[in-house]
């Protein structure tokens, strides 16, 4: 029966001291690790923890913001680059009605938009409205 050993840890005041800032400021990363283990413990799975961090980086600000990049032109001033820029622009312009594509028919969205017009207009009518005779319009036999 083997006890563990805790580590040995400082008193708060000597911690406090200024030739021991960086200490202080290892024994709190430490403890803050600690903590941040235990807490996320059963979260965090073995293949997380081999697969190490994940960063992306951009190296431009242009993808983030959907920015313009590079040289425009207008009125014909310079005919290369209204050439790459119309080229661009119907590549994008197919990209938007690829997206539009959608697996609901425009009738089938029509139809579930007027039951759900009904259902919140039966929502909103009262006894009253229930029982109201509604107005019919005469015939045009004169």
């Amino acid at each position: 029966m083997m006890e563990e050993a805790k580590p040995i840890q400082l008193s708060k005041s000597i911690l406090d001291m200024k030739f021991m800032k960086k200490t202080k400021e290892r024994v709190q990363k430490e403890q803050e690790d600690a903590e941040g283990k235990a807490m996320y413990s059963n979260e965090i799975t073995e293949e997380m923890k081999k697969s190490g961090n994940i960063i992306f980086t951009e190296t431009s600000i242009f993808n983030c913001r959907n920015l313009v990049e590079g040289r425009l032109s207008f009125g014909g001033m310079n005919p290369e680059i209204e050439k790459l820029m119309t080229d661009d622009f119907t590549k994008k312009k197919q990209e938007v009605e690829r997206k539009k594509e959608t697996d609901i028919s425009d009738e089938k969205m029509a139809q579930e938009y007027s039951t759900l017009v009904d259902t919140i207009g039966n929502k909103f009518s009262g006894k009253r409205n229930k029982n109201k005779r509604k107005f019919l319009k005469p015939s045009e036999d004169f």
